[in-house]
């Protein structure tokens, strides 16, 4: 009976020893030689200043993802950076009679857009590759009532199966301003 008791608590000792242990979490990044390279995306964006009352016209923007280097003795860098992750660009009118009428990629995978928030447009870019700039345009008829109005041109870096962080997300947005007259 000893024996078997002794056998039977050897091998919940040998199977507790087996079962493997929760990973350890990574050493921080720390010291002069650590370095951390981001992704950053960025828009820029234009539009005619002046449109006749019900004209098409075409809002235009470039998404480029700059790379950044932090960390080290030195303060943050342009550098060439990682591969973003999935990336949506946005359209926006300030008002539904802005109607939309389509879009296209003028630089850039051509991945097509569909319709946006808002009444907008929007585009999946897909992950953006360090120092590439994607150039995109959409097309809207113009209200026919004359006055000033918007649009809103904004990035979201889609946080889906592979989560990314970006440098700076305070260039992911413009808005772009014009007449109807």
């Amino acid at each position: 009976m000893m024996r078997r008791l002794g056998l039977m608590l050897a091998a919940v000792l040998i199977t507790v020893a087996v079962v493997p242990a929760a990973p350890a979490a990574a050493a921080p990044c720390t010291g002069i030689r650590c370095y951390r390279y981001w992704a950053d995306i960025s828009v820029v964006g234009w539009t005619a200043p002046v449109v006749a009352p019900g004209t098409m016209h075409t809002y235009t923007a470039q998404v480029t993802n700059t790379g950044w280097r932090t960390g080290g003795l030195t303060g943050p860098v342009q550098w060439p950076g990682p591969a973003s992750g999935t990336v949506y660009v946005a359209f926006e009118p300030s008002t539904p009679a802005d109607e939309r009428v389509g879009c296209h990629v003028d630089v850039g995978p051509q991945y097509g857009c569909f319709g946006g928030y808002n009444n907008g447009l929007a585009f999946d870019m897909g992950s953006i590759p360090s120092g590439a700039t994607y150039q995109l345009s959409t097309y809207f008829r113009a209200p026919q009532t004359p006055g000033m109005y918007t649009v809103y041109i904004w990035i979201y870096p889609f946080q889906g199966a592979n989560p990314w962080t970006e440098y700076d997300p305070s260039n992911n947005s413009v808005t772009l301003t014009y007449q109807v007259a």
